[in-house]
């Protein structure tokens, strides 16, 4: 089936110059989860009958809202979303409303991972061609204009605990990929050099591994060494950290292709989402929605800053 998306929400790089406002923006490998996650929220906000919800794109383009509409409930009925295609960065919108809560305008942006991965080195990178994001990405990302907040999604089915198959290319590149990308956002003279970093690390697929390790917690510093240190030492980063899962899926074939599909829908992995993503826009929470608690690693920064 072809990803029409793609044509709906495709940027074009003339009316990046122009863009004002908060944008969230998923990143992660090939295959981490990324359009899982944001559907799972999309869906979480909309199916909330104590959070409106409204699309909101600038162009208005009615076919927007229909697809939209379309992807909402291709994901209430079990099918998971198809990946971003790559060179290809897209944006979408919408509004969340609450009584007695301050309505917030986002947007969403989507990239492949592989046009992520792109920030790493490699032996065809020279001082005249160094590494760098997708340009249409870096363009939006440069913008004063705009209030970003990041998700890091981490893929945990690559990271098993104690497996011995698991390459050291999965076992490593995630947190090479998170330290090269943060340090490439902060630094002010070969990269972005933005003031602030705000993240969310998400653990994806934790149902797959949430027999193996206490917490999220303990995954992450497990497994990013590297991204923790850097998150410890920056005092220009803000980082929370959570465990993630769609909920029950299950996995079949037919004519030779893979076919995944939703048998239900882990609700409380959503509300954390949500909340998180209101409140770091906001500084409220909303009602009938978790409260966000400050994590073991906030912590760790206050008595290393003190």
């Amino acid at each position: 089936m072809e990803n029409n998306e793609d044509i709906n929400f495709q940027v074009d790089p003339k009316s990046i110059e122009s863009k004002t406002g908060n944008y969230l923006v998923t990143v992660g490998n090939v295959g981490s989860g990324k359009s899982t996650l944001q559907s799972h929220l999309v869906f979480n906000l909309w199916s909330n009958e104590k959070i409106g919800v409204n699309w909101c794109n600038v162009d208005g383009n009615p076919n927007h809202d229909a697809v939209l509409n379309q992807k909402v409930t291709d994901y209430k009925n079990g099918h998971l979303p198809i990946r971003t295609k790559a060179g290809i960065l897209q944006e979408f919108n919408l509004k969340i409303s609450q009584a007695k809560r301050p309505t917030l305008k986002l947007s969403f942006l989507e990239i492949a991972g592989e046009d992520i991965k792109s920030i790493l080195p490699s032996k065809k990178n020279t001082q005249e061609n160094p590494p760098k994001l997708n340009e249409d990405l870096e363009q939006y990302l440069k913008l004063p204009s705009i209030n970003k907040r990041f998700i890091f999604v981490s893929d945990t089915s690559k990271n098993r605990l104690g497996a011995r198959n698991n390459s050291t290319e999965d076992r490593l590149g995630e947190d090479i990929l998170f330290h090269t990308l943060i340090s490439y956002l902060l630094n002010r003279k070969s990269g972005l050099g933005l003031n602030r970093v705000n993240i969310l690390f998400v653990a994806a697929k934790w149902d797959i591994v949430k027999n193996e390790y206490k917490s999220e917690r303990t995954y992450f510093e497990e497994h990013f060494p590297n991204t923790r240190e850097l998150v410890n030492r920056s005092d220009r980063i803000t980082a929370s950290f959570m465990p993630f899962m769609v909920g029950d899926v299950t996995v079949s074939e037919k004519n030779g292709e893979t076919i995944s599909m939703i048998k239900r829908l882990e609700k409380s992995y959503g509300d954390v989402l949500t909340s998180w993503v209101y409140h770091s826009f906001t500084q409220r929470t909303l009602i009938g929605l978790p409260k966000i608690k400050r994590n073991l690693w906030d912590k760790i920064k206050d008595l290393a800053a003190g």
